[in-house]
Formats: structure tokens, C-alpha cells, sequence
């Protein structure tokens, strides 16, 4: 490598930066910027001015206007000018306005050069005052000329004329009074505070070109060719620099608008302080009370250390902008890292350190994005491949929600829980539910009153239970029942005259509108009548036209008595279309005849089984 060639290509670089024209995406905090030209030569002002506005001051701009006609008034071998601070035809001063020069002759109608020129008033908006000594005492004529920033004055104000005065007495001549001739102690600082409270102005140099300047606004210093280049302002305590600060401690102030190049700044030396551009590596840190640094700040990123050591990082210049979390020995972090895609929409990842989970893996993580059309939650390997999920994951996108439990070793063993519109699944998992201790349903299925699907279907190769919109149900295999709940009622015989009963069992059992039923009856003492009996059920049966009859099997024991005694043996119980109530309308013998009060003897038995249909 060509050092040489390097070192050039790298200030030519450096110089086409500092000269550039264009400044973007800056602010300007109380100051102003100093434009320059190629020379160094200043051309103007942007920002903050020394009188507390806001504007550009131009340099090189045209001259100011006339002064108004200064007021003089003479003094002990001398002049006291005043300057009210305006223009004579009444404009604004121009913004690049810095001072009116005091020019002051023998010689009415003079020109101003710089054999007449004795001074300068700087103070604008209300002037200010140039005491001139010592005069002759003779009649002198003064005119104000005002001066822009760039040196360029404008013409002459109107003369005013006025002559010193003279001490009472002989006057002291140029060298008269020695230092043997001034009694020691007689010129005290109250004195000397006194005599110079009278001057608005010192000017120590040339008062044309390099010189200082001190009034009641500060110290200004002006360079050769009569630029400004150094203020500092008594207003406000601010302080302005055209030039660079080089090789200074700068303690216990604000430093406003300025460059400092190739130094260090810090606020101490040792322990708990912040530097910047330590060693010149561009960069910021900060240190705790034991010295060791928490923060720093570099054009890459920052970088926060916490009391325990462990550290948090934002690299905001890294092709994906990510903020890391690292554990207090530096061993493992997390991360949240920012996207963008074309269309300028910015994405969101996260990712845990890695860990084992006692399996045969020790480079598990968990995987967190949300973009623009998806959004999802995993456990995965941090191989390189990242193509082995172990674990649940939760998905999310426009179009569907889904909870996925995966094993990419043991396919078998993943199932998944989706959401899509108007539909959720379950796939390849059983569906169990736990309910708790409640008066709700652990089970519920309710569909609108448009739906004309099944409420219910298990499936397996085929239909194997259904249920349709109105609950009937299908079922390809048999039913068992493990329990059967019976329910007791006593059946009561109606039509028996004198007729007692040692016995009335019944037990009942209900499928839908289906109901069996068992019942056995005996007798205690004989009945009487003609007219048939009735028995009466759990609920009133179904009697429409369409079923003619009903019938329930009965066994009849011990019917011999009276009319038709020939009635015992199997018989039937009629449910009719014409009859009412909750009923066994007729009773009936193997003959088919009618059994009646009468044919009850005093030990007969009825025992009763079979199914009606229920209203």
C-alpha cells in the first residue's frame, strides 16, 4: 500500500466533507453557523445573533445607511460623542450592521479618512458614547460613518462641531507630570472604576484592524482585516468562535456552536465521569464510581452495562437494526431485530438465548415474528438449518389462527388446532374435555335456526353417530346401556267395585316418547261390576288416528269369577284412538273378551310388561 497516496486521498476526502454546502438533518441548539468562503474569509451569519434574533447576518453586503447627526458635547480637553443608535432617514439597521466609526477634524466639511478617525461606537438600537482625548482647544467636527460586518462603510453622518474646555489654570503639557510628581495613593481603584465607567468603549490595537474591543456588551476581538472572529457576550454569557479551541480544559460551562477537533472532553479524570473521543476513537462512554464503563455510545451503536454485569446493545447500523440483551457473563443473549420490506412496512423478530431441554439438543430456542401477513410464536433448533421444531408454536395470519404442538423426529406426535373462517379443527389429536363442578353444560352444541347440517357426527370409515337439526339420531352400532334408572308408580285399577289390592308395583323406564313398563298387581277381596277396567300408566300414551290400537302385554292369574270366568291366561292391555287420560283403555282375556269388576276374584294377579308410545 501507498502510504503517501493514502494520507492524500484521505485529506482531499476530508477537505470536500468541511467544504461541503450541505448540511442535512442538524439542529441549532442557542448559536448560529459562521460561513465561510474558501479563504476563510467570513461571508455570513445563520442562527442565533449577539442581539438574541434569529436571522442570517450577510457579509460583503452594501453599506449601511447615513447616522443620525451625533450629539457632542466638550469636555475637559476633550469631545463626548453620542450616537442615539439609528439612521438618519429612519430604516432598520441592516442585519450585517457591527459598528459607526467616530471621525472628528479641524476642518469643517472635511473627508473621513483614517488620519480623522478616533474611535468606534458599537452598541446598536440605543447607540452609545466615544469620550475623545486630549483636543486642542480649538473648534473640532465630528461625523459618524456606519460600518457593516465586512468592513465596508456607508456615507458620513450630518457634522456637529463643539470645542474642549479649558481647566481653570495653566494646562499640563506632554510629559509635565512625572511619577516622582504623583503622590502615592492618590490614584485609588475607586478612582480609576470612576474614570473608566465614563468610556463605553477600550480599544487596545488598531482601531481599524486587529484589535480588542470592551464595552458594556462584552469583549469583542477583531482579526486584521477588521473581522470579528471572537465575542463574548455579557448579556447572556455566551461566547462565539470563528476559530478552533486547541489544547484546553474547558470546566463548569456550556459550549455553544463550536468545533472541537483532535481533543479529549470529559468531565473528570478518574472514576465516575463521561468522555468523549477518549484515545480518538470517536466514541462516547460513560464510568461508574469504580471506573469501569457502563455506557458508550459509538457510530455503530450503544452499548448499557448493568450493576451484575450483564449487558444490553442497540446496533442500529447493522443491516438488520437489533437490540441484544446479554446474561452477566457475556455468554448468551437474546435479541429484537427490525425489517423492512419493499413496500417500506417494518417487521419485528425475536429470539431467546439457546438451551437444552434434557433431549438430545442443546441449541433450542424460541422464534418470535410479526410481520405484515403473519405472525407466529415457535421452538425450534438454532442449527443453521433451522428446519427441526420441537415444541408448541402458535401461528397467526389473515386467513386463519392456529395451535400446533410439533415434532419434526416424531411426526406422529404433532397435532394442531386451527381456526379458518367459519370452521375449526382438530387434527391428529383426541379432543378430551375436563369439565368442573358446574350447573352448565360441559358439552354444548347450538346451531342457529338456518343450519340444516348435523348438530353431531362421528366418523370412522363411515357414519357411525349422527345427530340432525332435529335431534334425531343415528347410531351404526347397538346401544348399551350400562345403567338403567328406573322410576316407581303405582298403577291404579279403576272400575273394580269392591275390589282390594294386596299388592300395586309399577317401575317405568323412558327413551324419548318411548316408555316401558312393568307392573304386578294381587288382589285382596273380590270385585264387583260390569263394566270393564281400566289401569292407569306413568303418562298418557299417544292416541292418534294413524295408530289404531296400542297394546301392552298382561298375564291374568286367578280371573274365574262371575260373567265370562274364562278370561285367565295371556292377555293384552289396549291403548284406544277414542280414549283419554293416562290409561290402559281395555283388558283383555286370551278369548279376546273384555275383562270386567266382576271377574276380579280375591286372588287373582295382573302382571304387566311392554312399551307405548308417549303423546
Amino acid at each position: 500500500m501507498d502510504i503517501g497516496r493514502k494520507l492524500a486521498e484521505m485529506e482531499a476526502r476530508l477537505n470536500r466533507i468541511e467544504r461541503s454546502s450541505r448540511l442535512s438533518h442538524a439542529a441549532l441548539d442557542n448559536t448560529a453557523i459562521t460561513v465561510k468562503d474558501s479563504l476563510g474569509t467570513v461571508r455570513g451569519a445563520i442562527g442565533m445573533q449577539p442581539d438574541g434574533t434569529i436571522g442570517l447576518i450577510a457579509v460583503d453586503g452594501p453599506p449601511p445607511g447615513a447616522p443620525t447627526t451625533p450629539v457632542v458635547t466638550p469636555s475637559i480637553g476633550g469631545l463626548r460623542i453620542v450616537w442615539d443608535g439609528t439612521l438618519a432617514d429612519g430604516t432598520a439597521l441592516p442585519a450585517d450592521f457591527d459598528h459607526v466609526a467616530v471621525h472628528v477634524s479641524t476642518s469643517p466639511g472635511f473627508t473621513p479618512s483614517a488620519a480623522t478617525f478616533v474611535g468606534t461606537i458599537t452598541r446598536s438600537g440605543t447607540g452609545g458614547m466615544l469620550p475623545v482625548t486630549p483636543l486642542p482647544y480649538v473648534a473640532h467636527y465630528v461625523v459618524l460613518l456606519a460600518v457593516n460586518s465586512s468592513g465596508i462603510a456607508g456615507p458620513p453622518s450630518a457634522e456637529t462641531a463643539a470645542t474642549p474646555v479649558q481647566v481653570e489654570g495653566p494646562d499640563l503639557t506632554v510629559g509635565s507630570v512625572t511619577a516622582a510628581a504623583i503622590e502615592a495613593g492618590a490614584i485609588t481603584a475607586e478612582k480609576l472604576e470612576a474614570i473608566l465607567q465614563l468610556v463605553t468603549r477600550i480599544v487596545a490595537g488598531n482601531p481599524a484592524g486587529a484589535r480588542v474591543e470592551l464595552n458594556e456588551d462584552g469583549l469583542r476581538v477583531y482579526d486584521g482585516s477588521g473581522v470579528l472572529v471572537i465575542q463574548f457576550n455579557s448579556a447572556d454569557g455566551s461566547a462565539v468562535f470563528t476559530g478552533d479551541i486547541t489544547g484546553s480544559d474547558i470546566t463548569g460551562s456550556t459550549i455553544t456552536g463550536t468545533t472541537v477537533t483532535g481533543g479529549l472532553l470529559r468531565t473528570a479524570t478518574s472514576g465516575e465521569r463521561i468522555t468523549i473521543n477518549e484515545s480518538n476513537a470517536n466514541k462516547i462512554f460513560i464510568y461508574d464510581s469504580t471506573g469501569s464503563i457502563v455506557t458508550s455510545v459509538t457510530p455503530t451503536g450503544i452499548s448499557l452495562a448493568g450493576p451484575a454485569g450483564n449487558v444490553m446493545a442497540i446496533s442500529p447500523a447493522t443491516t438488520i437494526p437489533s437490540l441484544r440483551w446479554f446474561n452477566s457473563a457475556q455468554t448468551k443473549s437474546a435479541r429484537t431485530q427490525a425489517s423492512e420490506d419493499g413496500s417500506g412496512n417494518v417487521s419485528l423478530e425475536s429470539v431467546t438465548s439457546k438451551f437444552a431441554d434434557g433431549g438430545p439438543y442443546s441449541d433450542l430456542i424460541w422464534h418470535h415474528y410479526m410481520g405484515k401477513d403473519q405472525a407466529f410464536i415457535e421452538r425450534m433448533r438454532d442449527d443453521g438449518t433451522f428446519t427441526t421444531y420441537i415444541g408448541g408454536s402458535l401461528s397467526l395470519a389473515p386467513g386463519y389462527a392456529r395451535l400446533q404442538l410439533n415434532n419434526t423426529d416424531s411426526p406422529t406426535l404433532g397435532s394442531k388446532m386451527s381456526m379458518e373462517p367459519a370452521l375449526g379443527y382438530v387434527d391428529n389429536a383426541r379432543f378430551q374435555v375436563l369439565a368442573p363442578a358446574s350447573s352448565n353444560s360441559a358439552f354444548y352444541v347450538q346451531g342457529v335456526t338456518a343450519h340444516t347440517g348435523y348438530l353431531l357426527r362421528a366418523y370412522r370409515d363411515a357414519d357411525m353417530f349422527l345427530v340432525d337439526k332435529d335431534g334425531n339420531t343415528t347410531i351404526a352400532g347397538g346401544l348399551a346401556v350400562a345403567t338403567t334408572t328406573w322410576t316407581s308408580w303405582t298403577p291404579a285399577i279403576t272400575n273394580g267395585g269392591s275390589a282390594t289390592y294386596a299388592i300395586r308395583d309399577g317401575w317405568y323406564y323412558k327413551i324419548g316418547k318411548l316408555v316401558y313398563i312393568e307392573a304386578y298387581i294381587t288382589l285382596s277381596a273380590l270385585g264387583t261390576g260390569t263394566t270393564g277396567i281400566t289401569i292407569s300408566l306413568p303418562s298418557t300414551p299417544y292416541r292418534g288416528s294413524a295408530n289404531r290400537r296400542q297394546y301392552i302385554g298382561v298375564y291374568l292369574g286367578g280371573i274365574a269369577a262371575g260373567t265370562n270366568s274364562s278370561v285367565g291366561g295371556h292377555g293384552v292391555c289396549l291403548i284406544q284412538p277414542g280414549g283419554s287420560g293416562a290409561l290402559l283403555d281395555q283388558v283383555r282375556g286370551p278369548t279376546d273378551i273384555q275383562v270386567r269388576g266382576e271377574n276380579l276374584s280375591a286372588t287373582a294377579t295382573m302382571t304387566i310388561n311392554g312399551w307405548y308410545r308417549e303423546a
